[in-house]
């Protein structure tokens, strides 16, 4: 009964081995290939003849078989250890495939080791998913962290008080969110005939300025991707030095009007085109262009409202009729310097001018003529009052300008010149040239005596009043004033510096 058991056995062993769609390998002690399977033929394309009486690893190891498998397949068979691997192999006609083996020693009654048994499974299949299901999580979780960054962008955008932070943060942001590119942010000038380089970052051309023809994408009006389209022009601001380098060119846009370009190039990347490109070329430029596209668009917003918001800071602190600086402006500034002159030693003086007669060329010739005239008075004081002097309109016919790291000779002589000007400025009103308008100035500058801004309001406002009393358009300075009718520093601290301008009118300028 025993021999006839065994001789079943026998049978079933080797139908089991001649069918299993497992690939069955026996080597000696030594690991040289005594035995193979047809399962291991038809994985592998090797024959016994292949490969008896050499070990397995001269045959079927190749170029990306992993160095650290196979110390461990040596590790194991040295301590006659059962060892289970998965290793990238090669076929007989060259092709890799995935192998899962495990490799048991095999002993002898007596205990002696004999032979080494391996039982293998291709398992190309399971790790080409594993392979998609990686990069697939390994994609999101890029698009997580790049949904992330540009919501964080977007923060930091609207969160920009000035054209000059918001460029800071559009230069940190693309370094950041689209690392492999160099950038340039163009703005159009104000006469909207240039664009004017306003922030670049990475390795990029050495172009300042560039016209709207030279770029196709301001040319066509849409965003416009080179390098990776069958048909497709460059640049004329893009340097030729690196040929079909790829890049991106964008409009930046607000209220439906082009303001800027976005400009992005990827010298670094390969110069694949069209049907050379690979899938992972068109894959990643795809990623960049999507990212390229929203950040255009947030910095177009962005860059609106900052714009926005600006003028209307602007408008609540210039005078409407006027343009210049309003006695809210000049508050705060004046404050600001005279903290500079404390700190630094900076010069500050202030000038006040009042319109002579003022009162009587309204009353004759009407609001609307003495409107024209203080418009003319702006529009004068903007032009020769430049630089660190503000010029600004506190109220009715009174100015006043902020003369900030300006000694007391060159304001009195820059509103002289000022003076001059006027008293030969023609104004016309309904055709007709109007009378000849002079103003009158006093002058002042901070010393060590005054300790509030309100001491040096209060000096040049009595030289003006001097320069009214000595016969009208004059100059005075505070060296024109009997020094008892200066204001006491002592007496003048007590004064509260939450008295309105309106404390300082002059009621008798006219």
């Amino acid at each position: 009964m025993p021999s006839k058991l065994s001789s079943a056995h026998a049978t079933f062993a080797s139908l089991a081995a001649e069918y299993s769609s497992d690939a069955l390998l026996v080597t000696d002690h030594e690991d040289r290939v005594l035995w193979l399977n047809a399962g291991f033929e038809r994985m592998t394309g090797f024959t016994l003849d292949d490969l008896v009486g050499r070990r397995p690893d001269e045959v079927l190891k190749g170029p990306d078989t992993n160095a650290d498998e196979f110390a461990k397949i040596k590790e194991a068979l040295r301590l006659r250890r059962p060892v289970d691997i998965e290793v990238i192999y090669y076929r007989k006609d060259g092709k890799e495939f995935w192998m899962e083996s495990r490799i048991v020693p095999i002993f002898d009654a007596d205990g002696k080791h004999t032979h080494y048994m391996s039982s293998s499974r291709d398992i190309s299949a399971r790790k080409e998913l594993e392979r998609i299901t990686e990069n697939a999580l390994e994609r999101e979780q890029e698009r997580q962290k790049e949904r992330k960054q540009l919501s964080e962008t977007s923060e930091w955008l609207y969160s920009a008080r000035s054209i000059e932070e918001l460029l800071q943060v559009v230069e940190q942001s693309l370094k950041t969110m689209i690392p492999e590119a160099g950038g340039q942010l163009f703005l159009y000038s104000n006469s909207r005939n240039i664009l004017d380089l306003a922030a670049q970052w990475g390795e990029t051309s050495d172009t300042k300025q560039l016209e709207a023809t030279d770029c196709w994408a301001l040319r066509r009006g849409r965003a416009y991707s080179f390098g990776a389209q069958d048909i497709e022009f460059k640049c004329d601001h893009v340097e030729h030095d690196h040929g079909n380098a790829p890049y991106f060119c964008l409009p930046i846009t607000a209220h439906g009007q082009t303001i800027g370009l976005l400009h992005l190039n990827f010298w670094d990347q390969p110069n694949l085109k069209g049907a050379d490109a690979s899938s992972e070329y068109h894959a990643f430029f795809k990623r960049r262009w999507d990212i390229a596209l929203l950040c255009a668009e947030q910095i177009s917003l962005a860059v609106a409202n900052v714009r926005l918001r600006q003028e209307l800071e602007d408008q609540s602190v210039r005078d409407p009729l006027t343009n210049l600086w309003n006695r809210r402006w000049l508050l705060e500034a004046a404050h600001k310097e005279l903290s500079r002159y404390r700190s630094e030693g900076v010069p500050l003086s202030i000038v006040s001018i009042d319109v002579d007669h003022f009162k009587k060329f309204n009353d004759h010739h009407g609001h609307d003529a003495g409107d024209l005239v203080l418009r003319a008075i702006g529009s004068k004081m903007r032009e020769m009052f430049t630089g660190s002097l503000s010029p600004c309109r506190i109220g009715g016919e009174e100015f006043i300008v902020l003369a900030a790291n300006t000694t007391l000779e060159a304001a009195q002589e820059l509103t002289e010149d000022f003076r001059r000007a006027m008293a030969h400025l023609t104004v016309r009103y309904a055709g007709a040239a109007l009378p000849a308008i002079t103003v009158s100035a006093g002058v002042t500058t901070m010393t060590d005596g005054q300790q509030q801004v309100i001491d040096l309001l209060k000096i040049a406002d009595r030289a003006l009043y001097q320069a009214k009393q000595m016969g009208r358009n004059k100059v005075c300075t505070h060296d024109d004033l009997d020094p008892e009718s200066l204001p006491n520093p002592l007496a003048q601290k007590r004064t509260t510096t939450r008295a309105s301008m309106s404390q300082f009118s002059k009621p008798l300028r006219n």
